[in-house]
Order: C-alpha cells, then structure tokens, then sequence
C-alpha cells in the first residue's frame, strides 16, 4: 500500500515576511515598543495575525527579528591600514534618513524594565559591531601596528556610545566627516599611545599618563 505524501504547506513568502519586519521597525520608531501590538503590525501589512504568529510566536521576538534584519553588518574590513578600517567600521553607524536610530529610540524605555529585549537588542545591534571592531583590532595586532596596552573593550564602546549621544541626545547629525573626526581624535590616540594609570601616595586619586 502506498502511503500518500503529506500535502506541503504554503511556502512562507520572504516578501511578506520582509513587509512585516519593516511595518514592525516603522511602528517602533512611531509609536515605542510599550504600544506596538501585533494586531497593528498585521494591519499595516494588510495581513492577518496568523501571518504574523506563523513566524515568530510573539512581539518579543517579531522586535528581534525586526532589529537583526535593521542592523545587518557586513564582513569586518581589512584594507591593511588602520585607520581606513577603523572608519569603514564605524561608517557602519551611519543612517542617512535617521530611521534606524527611530527605531531603536523606540526601544529605550522597554529596555530598561525588560531584561529579555535588553538582552535581544544588544545581541542584534551591539554583538556584531563589537565583533567587526575586534576583528579590525586582532587584523593590526597581527600586523604590528599597535600593541595590547590599550583597553579595546572600553575603545570599542567609545564608538557607538559617542555616535549614539550625538544622534539621541544632541540631536545632531553623523556622517563620514564627523566619523573621521570621531576616529582621528579619540580613537586612534587611544590604540596608538595608550595611557596608564600611575598609583599615587595613598588618600590621592590616580592620575593617567
């Protein structure tokens, strides 16, 4: 007796699931994670709930998916010069229009009393910029350009913690020359001439040199 093929559900489609990641990134940057539902992500797209619960079981992880697809990095460069690397690493922050820098804003608050999100959105957008820099860093340790006395892990947060401020807080816009700027002045001194901190006569603060 044969045993009959299961019948093979509908394919999901990449073009719908794609209209869903950025109808959830534009409520985001609208209205904040606290007030985005899945019933309106759904009715952005002109879809049904069970479009969206058939791909991500719920709005934790539909934001998640969300955020991955925003901050996509590419492959960490290595053109063999520091300081050309370091830039296109960091020109990876750019976000001509500001919508990106919406959508995380969007975020801020849910991410302070949900440790999940926080924990999610620090894997999509953090990680991977972490792991470019440190890519960038291991590439010019090889290469002899500069030596381990520098803290990479504090260096490596500088970036974005700067380009980050400048956008939510000053309001103020990033592009490649400020990217430079950011590179030439901060950057760059701290991998190339790294400061130690001295240990004084007790009851005194360290002071660097």
């Amino acid at each position: 007796m044969t045993t009959p093929t299961p019948k093979a559900g509908r394919p999901r489609s990449i073009t719908r699931e794609r209209d869903l990641l950025i109808a959830t990134q534009d409520l985001l940057a609208e209205v904040g994670y606290d007030r985005l539902t899945i019933d309106a992500v759904a009715a952005k797209c002109g879809a049904a709930k069970t479009t969206v619960y058939r791909r991500w079981p719920g709005k934790a992880e539909l934001v998640t998916a969300a955020i991955t697809q925003l901050h996509e990095v590419d492959e960490a460069p290595d053109t063999g010069d520091l300081r050309n690397d370091l830039i296109l690493m960091a020109a990876a922050w750019l976000d001509p229009d500001s919508r990106r820098d919406r959508v995380v804003s969007g975020l801020l608050t849910a991410m302070n009393h949900d440790d999940s999100l926080r924990v999610a959105v620090l894997d999509a957008v953090a990680a991977p910029r972490g792991a470019a820099f440190h890519a960038v860093i291991d590439a010019a340790l090889r290469r002899g350009d500069i030596d381990g006395g520098s803290d990479f892990e504090l260096v490596g947060t500088a970036i974005p913690a700067i380009i980050f401020h400048r956008i939510s807080i000053m309001a103020q816009p990033v592009d490649r020359s400020f990217v430079e700027h950011l590179i030439d002045s901060i950057v760059l001194p701290a991998l190339l001439h790294p400061r130690t901190v001295r240990t004084n006569q007790p009851g005194h603060a360290p002071t660097l040199r």
